[in-house]
């Protein structure tokens, strides 16, 4: 996967998460600040009618409930930055509000909505809902000690058997329920907002991990792909660069071809690693890695005989498949392989490769007939486990070490594409 695609994987998700709020959603959550203005000038238009309409109260009354709900807006606007606070300073005007307006004015639940949603979507239910039971039953308590005890203009039938302390008792027990479930309710609300946008948070969290988990193995896929090339060039220039130096003593023309095959295994390897390295850049376009064709696997033998390695290549069963992830895999395993003997093996008369497709699996093998003692190895094992990743993408194995004759073999199996693909939609079943 490229840099390109993950990017789209990510920007994809977002866009879908972006329908799913629909078009107002997505305009309001884009501009919050709107969003607190409209809530505050909606807070007015209910509020201040009632205001208004108190004639009946004093007048300084009446100041106090204009300025308590002006003051109540006011909050509103600071609702997002400090939650808590502002429920505080709400509570404290709507209990203001109450001791001024008494049973006229009643009591102003809808900033305390508002207040109590901001801070359930800030805070845990564990806090929010009992804040809200708390706040309900507080300004039912007090409606009932200076509004619900003044209902001395309510006429009652005697034949009913309802007293005035009976109907004040059964009102102030309807409104309470009514209020705190009011509260309930704006909390519950805000509750479940919070809890979708945690959600929400969760899974662009996922979606950021697996994009660097996605980008990690691609660098290590190229890092892979590197050390292929890299080590396989440098051990052929080396070897020829060697034989060129002695060759060039006794004969000159062949020296010459030698060092054309130099300067062409130094010419190939840069070329690989900038169509590597050139993924990087340009993203889509551009092959991660050079696919190899028919004619790659000979060029590859025939390059290192030219360093040499005395080659011999058995190719038994069907041509291999036209899967180039297979064929690539395939070309590094023995790639890597010769490399090692070219660097490692000594006194070297024979190599031998072979490569034998099966009904479902492809079997390679490549051993030398080198000393048993071996140039001490200088590198960090990326190759060989470099080979068995490859090897494992088509659920098959590396095996490496040496002969008892002498010398030193390398043996792979390889499910072939189809049957690994099977054999995978069988485990996932």
């Amino acid at each position: 996967m490229s840099n390109n695609s993950l990017q789209e994987t990510v920007v994809s998700f977002d866009e879908l998460a972006a329908r799913r709020m629909g078009r107002v959603r997505r305009y309001l959550r884009t501009h919050p600040r709107l969003v607190v203005v409209g809530v505050v000038l909606f807070y007015l238009l209910l509020s201040l009618p009632s205001v208004v309409l108190l004639a009946d109260l004093p007048g300084i009354y009446e100041v106090v409930l204009l300025l308590t709900t002006l003051a109540t807006a006011a909050a509103l606007l600071f609702r997002r930055r400090a939650p808590m606070s502002v429920l505080c300073v709400i509570f404290a005007l709507q209990c203001i509000a109450i001791f001024a307006g008494g049973s006229s004015y009643g009591v102003d639940g809808l900033g305390m909505m508002f207040g109590l949603y901001s801070v359930a979507t800030s805070y845990s239910a564990k806090r929010s809902i009992p804040l809200a039971v708390l706040a309900g039953s507080l300004q039912s308590v007090l409606m009932a000690l200076v509004g619900f005890p003044d209902m001395t203009g309510i006429e009652l039938d005697p034949n009913d058997g309802i007293t005035q302390s009976t109907l004040a008792k059964i009102i102030i027990i309807v409104f309470a329920v009514f209020l705190i479930g009011l509260y309930i309710l704006s909390a519950g609300i805000g509750v479940y907002v919070r809890n979708a946008r945690i959600h929400e948070a969760e899974l662009n969290h996922w979606a950021s991990q697996v994009s660097r988990l996605a980008q990690v193995a691609e660098r290590n896929r190229i890092a892979r792909e590197m050390h292929d090339v890299v080590a396989h060039s440098l051990s052929v220039m080396i070897a020829l660069a060697e034989g060129a130096r002695v060759v060039g003593k006794r004969d000159a023309q062949r020296a010459d071809e030698v060092l054309g095959e130099l300067s062409g295994t130094g010419r190939a390897a840069l070329a690989d690693m900038r169509r590597m390295l050139g993924v990087l850049r340009e993203g889509e376009g551009s092959e991660l890695s050079p696919q190899p064709t028919g004619s790659s696997m000979e060029q590859l033998l025939e390059g290192f005989r030219a360093a040499g390695l005395p080659l011999t290549y058995t190719y038994v069963g069907e041509p291999l498949p036209d899967d180039k992830a297979f064929q690539l895999t395939v070309f590094r395993i023995v790639q890597e392989s010769l490399t090692n003997s070219l660097r490692y093996a000594r006194n070297v008369t024979d190599v031998q490769v072979r490569v034998e497709r099966g009904r479902s699996a492809l079997r390679l093998e490549i051993m030398d007939n080198g000393d048993a003692t071996r140039v001490p190895s200088v590198g960090s094992g990326r190759g060989l486990r470099g080979m068995r990743e490859r090897a494992e993408l088509f659920d098959g194995t590396v095996d490496a070490g040496p002969v008892d004759s002498g010398g030193w073999i390398v043996k792979a199996m390889l499910q072939l594409p189809e049957c690994s693909a099977k054999n995978n939609r069988t485990k996932a079943h």
